[in-house]
């Protein structure tokens, strides 16, 4: 699963690093379509279950930072592994609740492990990949990352309804358990160059700093930090929509979920395409148009046709937000991590902090001001959108100013 070149950083199988970079996604997503089903079990609010994505989100969040640092001090190997296992753990502490505290506990305890995937992914990029190839092979997992969330509802569906709605938290402790095993047989170690210093906090927290200061990573990190926002603020509004305010019955989340697939897929395609004839910024500036455009369009059909509207009317302009998200989304993660050498542990930390932290707070807001209508969707997504755009426009005259400096 590897392909081995004599004096050269040994290149991960995609296959595997797209593994790693999806399970955590699917976590996130599997267990969206039982939300119903599980607010009436837990004799709860909606909106205290949605709360379940955000602690999830709050913990990956907070674990990147300790992820990136650990890999470059020990390997990315060996705390990918323990990653794996943290997974599992807060697993297993899900399918044994039956309130929704524990539960939000294992939830939080899932996010911490979760989020091992992507930053180890990242940072094994940057480690065996050339620049000019990252693009490319991000625009590959990042459609892995929007397949995994696409599939978990599929799954999520067929297990709430067979199983009841704790089997979703079985199914994830066993890839848990199958991410741990391939991942100690079958991924290379890519950091060659061990940072022994990685751990110190003067040292980690000034590379944090010196990133943070990096005005490129910082402006790439918010643009693809709000699109990840928006798509878990669909994924958890989603099913309410569908089921408690369209009515509907549960198995019509699959085709919001496959039409979520197809849009993403439809942009990371066209992202990998374009990045061959057209600049990053400019593919960048297309995908937050289309994305702004596509969340006005989902207000003015919750406007003009609310509850009695059709499925087909929301998912339209949900579809192009998604386009615009599968075109920000990978450009916006090579630029970010272009800068990097043996510092990529700590950046891919901090990119998936700050990935993660705007996508928790989007979701916590979605949760708290929960009023179970066709409008909690688009105000968060037009808020996103807005505030991405609102980044570029700020940042633009310093980039072309630099990029003029530098010719």
């Amino acid at each position: 699963m590897t392909n081995r070149r004599p004096g050269k950083v040994p290149r991960p199988a995609l296959s595997l690093l797209a593994l790693m970079m999806s399970v955590g996604p699917f976590g996130d997503t599997e267990y969206t379509p039982a939300m119903p089903v599980m607010a009436h079990a837990l004799h709860t609010s909606y909106g205290m279950v949605q709360f379940t994505m955000a602690a999830y989100l709050a913990g990956s969040a907070v674990a990147q930072l300790v992820y990136g640092p650990l890999s470059d001090r020990y390997g990315r190997r060996r705390v990918m592994s323990a990653g794996a296992m943290v997974l599992l753990a807060g697993s297993l502490a899900c399918l044994l609740s039956f309130s929704i505290w524990p539960l939000l506990g294992g939830r939080l305890v899932q996010g911490i492990g979760a989020c091992a995937g992507g930053v180890i992914a990242d940072a094994a990029v940057r480690d065996a990949f050339s620049a000019d190839a990252r693009a490319k092979i991000y625009a590959k997992l990042n459609a892995a990352f929007a397949l995994a969330p696409a599939i978990g509802p599929v799954v999520g569906t067929f297990a709430v309804r067979a199983f009841g709605w704790h089997a979703n938290f079985g199914i994830l402790a066993g890839i848990s358990l199958a991410l741990w095993s391939l991942t100690w047989r079958y991924l290379p170690e890519t950091n060659l160059r061990r940072n022994r210093h990685a751990l110190e906090p003067a040292h980690f927290l000034g590379n944090y700093l010196r990133t943070l200061k990096t005005r490129e990573f910082t402006t790439f990190a918010v643009l693809g930090g709000c699109c990840v926002g928006v798509v878990y603020a669909a994924l958890i509004g989603a099913p309410d929509l569908v089921v408690n305010v369209l009515g509907l019955h549960s198995m019509a989340i699959m085709i919001v979920a496959g039409a979520i697939l197809v849009a993403f897929v439809v942009g990371a395609g066209s992202c990998a395409l374009l990045s061959r004839r057209a600049p990053s910024g400019l593919i960048i500036t297309l995908g937050l148009v289309v994305l702004l455009a596509g969340s006005v369009a989902l207000l003015v059909v919750a406007l003009l046709v609310g509850k009695q509207g059709v499925l087909a009317s929301y998912l339209l302009p949900i579809g192009v937000c998604f386009v615009g998200i599968g075109l920000v989304v990978p450009e916006s993660t090579a630029l970010a991590m272009a800068p990097f050498g043996e510092t990529a542990g700590a950046a891919a930390s901090l990119l998936g902090f700050l990935r993660m932290g705007i996508a928790a707070v989007a979701t916590a807001a979605m949760s708290a001001l929960h009023k179970g209508s066709v409008y909690d969707m688009p105000f968060v997504f037009l808020a996103l959108g807005a505030a991405a755009v609102v980044v570029l426009l700020i940042t633009y005259p310093a980039r072309r100013r630099s990029a003029a400096a530098a010719r």
